[in-house]
């Protein structure tokens, strides 16, 4: 039995060739749900299933997404981070300062802009999401240097999965290293990215943007040339870096068990990074209603590292990130994007 037809069949006899030709072009429509209250419980997400129809059945579900995003395409017009008109459930954009010297250091930003109830991954550990990735297009002699992720959310779903997002709004920070030798001129930098976005289903998505800056011969009066005002509030608030010895936030290693403790603290929050040995039951475990946190860590190789931010509140609800790296045996390599 030919799919296509059997579809067509379900409309009135009396229907005229307008409304079947609509009918072939309209997709089903999405439940979109809102976000439940926060502490409860989300429903799991979920991937559509495809069911095959035939090469008539697929030229018409192909028809009406193309139908669909016209359509949307006439009501919702693209942004920077969408040049070509994609529809998407987050745009890029690219945040540059005015100018730059060569031989200098600036940072570029990448913007994305995520809609409301949807969220984009970190690049730390995750049960289930996968991380932004993002590539920069520069000038020759230009160098991307290890990309600086602020710290995300916990997000703790059904089932005990455990992941951690960014909503709303991130930007993602790339030192770049500007050629000694380049043009004076404009400049530009373009940048290509694909993240999975998810609500109650995931969708894997793509998209780009670009912008221009000015290399000038020499350094101008106005440091403020030099910087992005949104990048430079985003670089402040990434977290700290803590010496060894720093009082503020303690990390030990004992066999399997990892203990951080913060004083003054009245909750304390571990988000392991992609080189953190594997951490038990962290959905559950993650966060300590104190100033000390116990967690235990999978079994692995034999040298043990603590790697990620720490989220501490204080007596006051005031929170700070920190970043931590701790390691019991010798000290490996990594060539990851430290978060």
């Amino acid at each position: 039995m030919n799919p296509s037809k059997s579809f067509l069949s379900l409309l009135p006899s009396d229907a005229g060739p307008e409304a079947r030709r609509r009918s072939e072009l309209t997709p089903a429509r999405h439940d979109a749900r809102a976000r439940p209250e926060a502490g409860s419980e989300r429903k799991p997400r979920s991937f559509v299933p495809v069911v095959a129809v035939g090469w008539l059945g697929a030229n018409v579900i192909l028809a009406g997404c193309a139908a669909q995003a016209t359509a949307a395409n006439e009501t919702r017009p693209a942004t920077t981070g969408a040049p070509w008109g994609r529809l998407t459930h987050a745009q890029v954009e690219v945040l540059l300062p005015k100018a730059v010297v060569p031989g200098s250091t600036m940072d570029v930003g990448v913007r994305f802009t995520i809609e409301k109830d949807w969220h984009l991954y970190w690049n730390g550990q995750n049960d289930s999401g996968t991380p932004i990735e993002i590539e920069l297009r520069m000038p020759a002699g230009f160098k991307a240097k290890q990309t600086l992720w602020p710290a995300p959310e916990r997000l703790v779903e059904p089932g005990g999965i455990l992941n951690h997002i960014y909503e709303r709004e991130v930007i993602l920070i790339v030192p770049v290293e500007v050629a000694k030798d380049a043009n004076v001129g404009p400049a530009e930098i373009a940048v290509e990215s694909k993240w999975l976005a998810c609500k109650e289903a995931c969708v894997p998505e793509s998209g780009g943007a670009k912008a221009t800056l000015k290399v000038d011969a020499v350094p101008a009066a106005h440091a403020a040339l030099y910087v992005h005002e949104a990048v430079a509030k985003v670089r402040a608030a990434l977290p700290i870096e803590l010496a060894k010895d720093d009082p503020r936030v303690k990390a030990s290693i004992d066999g399997r068990r990892a203990t951080i403790q913060a004083p003054d603290a009245r909750e304390i929050a571990f988000m392991p990074g992609s080189d953190c040995t594997p951490v038990k039951t962290l959905a559950e475990r993650g966060v300590a209603r104190s100033d000390k946190l116990e967690i235990e860590l999978a079994e692995g190789p034999n040298t043990i590292r603590i790697s990620g931010i720490v989220r501490v509140v204080n007596l006051e609800g005031v929170r700070a990130y920190y970043h931590i790296d701790t390691y019991a045996g010798a000290r490996p390599e990594s060539g990851q994007d430290r978060p």
